[in-house]
C-alpha cells in the first residue's frame, strides 16, 4: 500500500475513517478479494486484494519513493471495530483535482455507511485541503453507487457510452463536486 503524506482521522457517527494497518488484513480479507465487490470496479480484484497482508508488505525496500499525496481511508465499523471498507481520494493532480473510489463489505452494503463516509471525506477535503475538484466514474449498472454519489451532492456530468474502465468495457458515469458545488447546497 503506497504511503500517503497526510492520512487524518474522520469519524462519522458509525464510523472511523483512518489508516489501514497490517493489523487489518484479517478484516480485507473477508470481503475484500470477493467477486462481488469488483462486479462494476472494471476489473476483477489483484492479487493483493484476494491476500491483503500483501498490500502492507514492501516488495522492494531499497526503492526511494515520494509520499503520495492521495487519501486512502479504512472504513472502521465503530460497533464492531471491524474494517468493512475503504474509500480513496487518489490520483490527486498538483493539489488541485482527485477521483474517489470506495469499496464496501456485500453484507454491510444499503446501509448508507458509504454515504456517511463520503460526506464526511468530502467535507474534509473541501473544508482542510487545496483540492478544487472531486471526479468519480461509475457503472451506469450500479445504482447503489450512483445513488451514493447523488446523495453527497456530485453531479452527473455524462455518460460514456461502451468506454473502457478499467478493463473492462462498459457504460459509466462521470460525476463530478467542485468546491462551490458544495457552498451553494442548503
Amino acid at each position: 500500500m503506497k504511503e500517503c503524506l497526510y492520512i487524518p482521522e474522520l469519524e462519522t457517527e458509525r464510523l472511523l475513517l483512518r489508516k489501514l494497518t497490517a493489523a487489518d488484513a484479517e478484516d480485507l480479507r473477508e470481503w475484500f478479494g470477493l467477486d462481488e465487490v469488483y462486479t462494476y470496479w472494471g476489473r476483477p480484484a489483484s492479487k493483493g486484494e484476494k491476500n491483503p497482508e500483501e498490500l502492507f508488505v514492501d516488495a522492494r525496500p531499497w526503492v526511494k519513493r515520494k509520499p503520495s499525496h492521495d487519501f486512502i481511508w479504512g472504513m472502521e465499523l465503530k460497533s464492531t471495530g471491524k474494517v468493512i471498507g475503504m474509500l480513496e481520494i487518489f490520483d490527486v493532480e498538483n493539489d488541485r483535482m482527485g477521483h474517489v473510489g470506495y469499496r464496501v463489505a456485500p453484507r454491510c452494503w444499503g446501509q448508507g455507511l458509504c454515504t456517511e463516509a463520503l460526506r464526511r471525506a468530502v467535507a474534509f477535503i473541501f473544508e482542510e485541503t487545496k483540492l478544487d475538484r472531486l471526479e468519480v466514474t461509475a457503472d451506469v449498472r450500479n445504482t447503489g453507487s450512483n445513488r451514493v454519489l447523488e446523495k453527497c451532492g456530485f453531479r452527473l456530468e455524462g455518460t460514456v457510452r461502451h468506454g473502457k474502465m478499467g478493463t473492462r468495457y462498459c457504460d459509466y458515469h462521470i460525476w463530478g463536486l467542485i468546491r462551490d458545488d458544495l457552498a451553494a447546497q442548503p
